[in-house]
C-alpha cells in the first residue's frame, strides 16, 4: 500500500514540505478550528463556535513555528488558555504553565506517511493536553514526543493536524501567518453498497487524501441489507478515495468504474469536488452506479389516479413529489380514458418519498387531510406517502383526494355481455358470459398482451396473482361477439 500513498502524495507533499519550513502558523479564525469526535470520524462530539474567536482570544493568537533548520517554537505570548489540570477552574485565559510555556524543540516530516513528528516536552500544536493515545492530566507528564498526521489545502495556506487519543480524535485547523480565511468543514455521508460483493470481510472502510490513505480510520457503519454509511466532516476542495476492506486486505479496482474516478495511469480512484455539505447517492462497490436492483438503483414507478369524481375542468394532471423538486410541469400523467389517468417514471429503489396530484402546473392540488392511511402528516403538509421497492411497482387506483379507489368509479364499459367479480382483484378473477368465451386476453395500459387463454365454457376462473397491481383491459372473444372491461388488480 505504501507506493500507492507514495504515488498519490508525492506532488502535494514535496510541495507542502516547502511551505511547511520557515513559517509560522495561526489556528484559523473560524468555527471548527479545534474539533474532537469518534476516531473513525462518524461522531463529532465538540467543535469551536464563532463565539470562541473572542472566549478564547489568547489561544486563537497563540504561533507555531517550523525553522527552516529544524527547530520547532510554540509563541504562546502572556496569555494562553488554561484549563483545570493546569490550575485554572474554570478554565479561561491565564499565564502559560510549563513545559507547555513557549516549548521549543525539532520537528521531521514525512511526506510519504503526512506524519508530523515534534520533539521537545511540552512542544504541541492544537491544546497541550492532546499526545498520541491519550489527553494528560498533568503538566509534568508532557511527553518528549508528539506525532501529527497533517494534510495541506491546494494553495498550502492550510494545515490540519489529526491525533488519535485512543477512543477519540482531536483536528486542528491552523492558517499560515498573513493568509486570510481558512477551510470551512462540510458533513459529507458516504453510502455504499455491498450486496453485489462475493468475498468475506468483516469492516469497510473509506481511505483517501483527506485522512492520508488511512488504514484503520474511518470505518463505515452497517445499515443492513448490505448497505453501510459514514458521514465526515471535511473540507472543502478536491479528495481522492476508495473503499477497502479490512485494512487494505481487499480494496475496490475502479478501472472500470465510470465517471465518478480519477486516473494517473497507474492508481485509479474516486474523486469530489466537495463545495458544501451533502448527501452522496449510494453506490455499489467497485461502480460509480447503483447497484442492479440495489437501494439507489432505478425502479419504474407507474402512478394512477382516477379522475372521474373531479368536476371542475383541467387540461392534464401532474406527480410532484420529493422525488422531483414537487416541479410544476415535469412528471405529467398521460389521460387513458374513462376518467383513468397514468404514468411511469424511475425513481431510486429504498427511497422514502411523498408526493400528491396536482393540475396544470399548480394551479389545484390534491387536499389530503382525509385522504386515509396512504398519507403523512408533517407540520401542516399532509401528502402521500411511499417506499420504493426494487423491481418496479404499478400503485393501485386511487381517487383523487383518497387512498380508495372512486366510490362510483365506473369501470365497467358499454354493455358487455360478460360480468368479471371481484374487481378490483388481489389474485384471481370469476368471469361468466351468456355466450360461449373462446378467447381472453388481458392487456396493460400500454396495449401490451400480458395473458391470452383459450377455452370453450361461459364461467372460468383465471390466476392472475402473478401480474403487477395496475389498470388493464380484459378483452373477451366469443363466437359471435367481442366485449372488453376495465379491471384493476390491487
Amino acid at each position: 500500500m505504501k507506493k500507492i500513498f507514495t504515488l498519490l502524495f508525492l506532488l502535494p507533499l514535496t510541495l507542502a514540505f516547502g511551505q511547511l519550513e520557515g513559517t509560522t502558523w495561526l489556528l484559523s479564525q473560524q468555527a471548527g478550528a479545534l474539533v474532537v469526535g469518534s476516531a473513525d470520524w462518524s461522531n463529532i462530539w465538540w467543535q469551536n463556535n464563532a463565539g470562541d474567536l473572542t472566549t478564547r482570544a489568547c489561544l486563537f493568537d497563540d504561533s507555531v513555528v517550523f525553522s527552516a533548520n529544524g527547530d520547532f517554537a510554540n509563541g504562546m505570548g502572556s496569555e494562553t488558555w488554561l484549563e483545570p489540570w493546569q490550575g485554572m477552574d474554570p478554565e479561561g485565559c491565564g499565564a502559560p504553565v510549563a513545559p507547555h510555556s513557549d516549548a521549543t524543540g525539532t520537528w521531521a516530516y514525512d511526506a510519504s506517511t503526512g506524519d508530523l513528528t515534534l520533539t521537545g516536552q511540552g512542544a504541541h500544536i492544537g491544546l497541550p493536553k492532546v499526545i498520541n493515545g491519550s489527553e494528560i492530566s498533568d503538566p509534568s507528564t508532557a511527553p518528549d514526543e508528539i506525532i501529527y498526521n497533517v494534510t495541506f489545502s491546494p494553495d498550502g495556506n492550510t494545515m490540519t493536524a489529526q491525533v488519535n487519543v485512543g477512543a477519540n480524535a482531536w483536528k486542528f485547523v491552523y492558517q499560515k501567518s498573513g493568509t486570510a480565511g481558512g477551510p470551512q468543514l462540510n458533513d459529507v455521508t458516504f453510502l455504499l453498497d455491498m450486496t453485489d460483493y462475493a468475498g468475506t470481510f468483516t469492516d469497510v472502510f473509506i481511505s483517501g487524501t483527506f485522512n492520508g490513505w488511512s488504514q484503520w480510520d474511518n470505518a463505515l457503519v452497517a445499515l443492513g441489507d448490505g448497505t453501510y454509511k459514514i458521514t465526515l466532516p471535511l473540507e472543502s476542495g478536491n479528495i481522492q478515495y476508495k473503499y477497502q476492506l479490512d485494512g487494505w486486505a481487499a480494496q475496490e479496482d475502479l478501472t472500470m468504474a465510470g465517471a465518478c474516478t480519477v486516473s494517473d495511469g497507474t492508481n485509479t480512484n474516486r474523486f469530489l469536488d466537495i463545495t458544501e455539505s451533502t448527501l452522496l447517492p449510494i453506490v455499489c462497490y467497485e461502480s460509480c452506479e447503483a447497484c442492479e436492483g440495489g437501494q439507489g438503483s432505478p425502479s419504474d414507478i407507474t402512478f394512477m389516479v382516477d379522475m372521474s369524481q373531479y368536476t371542475e375542468d383541467f387540461a392534464t394532471v401532474f406527480v410532484s413529489g420529493t422525488f422531483n423538486d414537487w416541479s410544476q410541469w415535469d412528471y405529467p400523467l398521460t389521460d387513458m380514458g374513462n376518467g383513468m389517468w397514468s404514468g411511469t417514471y424511475a425513481i431510486a429503489t429504498g427511497d422514502m418519498i411523498e408526493y400528491k396530484f396536482q393540475l396544470n402546473g399548480w394551479e389545484a392540488q390534491e387536499d389530503l387531510v382525509n385522504a386515509g392511511p396512504c398519507t403523512v402528516t408533517v407540520g401542516d403538509n399532509t401528502n402521500r406517502a411511499l417506499t420504493i421497492e426494487a423491481g418496479g411497482m404499478a400503485l393501485p387506483n386511487v381517487c383523487w383526494e383518497s387512498c380508495d379507489i372512486c366510490p362510483t368509479s365506473s369501470i365497467e364499459e358499454g354493455t358487455s355481455s360478460f360480468v368479471v367479480s371481484p374487481n378490483p382483484f388481489n389474485s384471481n378473477v370469476n368471469i361468466s358470459s351468456n355466450h360461449w368465451i373462446e378467447g381472453i386476453q388481458i392487456i396493460d395500459l400500454s396495449g401490451k398482451t400480458v395473458k391470452s387463454f383459450t377455452t370453450e365454457s361461459k364461467m372460468i376462473t383465471l390466476e392472475l396473482n402473478d401480474l403487477m397491481n395496475g389498470v388493464y383491459t380484459i378483452k373477451i372473444t366469443s363466437n359471435d361477439s367481442v366485449s372488453t372491461k376495465r379491471i384493476i388488480k390491487n
